[in-house]
């Protein structure tokens, strides 16, 4: 959001909830369970650019993609760079 200033705070509070989110991507790869590749990737996309990690949402965005089409090995790929993202912070 332009113009709001999101804590420090507030901003590790929601990267610690993107490691459940993160860890919900693992499990959910050994299921191939799509749908919550797409419930992930399309919150993510939503909120992420809100507390200024516009990187994330990107991630996000590939994520609801690659699940909406059920590319597995592609969700792969995304969920690596998930985990360097949080990896990074």
């Amino acid at each position: 959001m332009p113009g709001v200033d999101i804590s420090i705070e507030m901003k590790a509070k929601y990267l610690e909830r993107r490691k459940q989110d993160y860890t919900d991507c693992l499990n959910a790869f050994i299921k191939s369970d799509f749908e919550t590749f797409l419930r992930i990737g399309h919150q993510l996309k939503g909120n992420a650019a809100s507390f200024g990690f516009g990187d994330l949402g990107v991630i996000a965005a590939d994520m609801e993609q690659a699940a909406k089409i059920r590319d597995l090995p592609q969700i792969k790929i995304i969920v690596d760079k998930f985990e360097e993202f949080l990896k990074s912070k």
